[in-house]
């Protein structure tokens, strides 16, 4: 089975707090687990950016390190690396990364999701050599894809004798 995944626990961005929360330094947040109220008061701090303003962090009550989501579980609100979370795409197979990055070109083009959908049409404003560069990404994916489900067929149909 392996480690969970960020995807399996409820989360909380620091980007979803309004001006004023992450001003005052610190978030409060509330919510049941399992019919009882839980509660956390989470630290919040500032960098500086090189270019002016300031970036906020929620400080991990645990390791005390700074980041940008925290998560919920068991009634405790801690990092990702103290829940000893993975994120999906680690557990991904080497096919699905394969099919999520056609579907990230296609999507950067304007397309429907998913290889069965066939090519749309250069998106307005597009370079027409940029439009190509992609294209040539997308075509090398589907190819990779294709002969991995041929390998795959090759492998399936010798263990059956066909």
């Amino acid at each position: 089975m392996g480690k969970r995944t960020t995807s399996q626990l409820t989360s909380i961005n620091i980007k979803t707090l309004d001006a004023t929360t992450k001003a005052y330094g610190s978030a409060t947040f509330r919510y049941m687990v399992e019919g009882k109220q839980m509660k956390h008061d989470v630290r919040i701090t500032q960098t500086a950016c090189n270019y002016g303003g300031v970036r906020y962090w929620f400080q991990c009550e645990y390791c005390r390190g700074r980041v940008c989501v925290l998560y919920i579980s068991g009634g405790q609100c801690a990092c990702r690396k103290c829940f000893n979370l993975a994120y999906q795409s680690e557990r991904d197979t080497w096919q699905n990364q394969q099919y999520r990055k056609a579907d990230n070109i296609r999507d950067r083009l304007g397309w429907a999701a998913g290889i069965a959908n066939g090519d749309g049409v250069k998106p307005k404003g597009m370079h027409w050599k940029t439009f190509y560069k992609i294209k040539s990404e997308y075509d090398y994916r589907l190819q990779r894809i294709f002969v991995s489900t041929a390998e795959w067929c090759d492998k399936i149909r010798a263990e059956l004798n066909l």
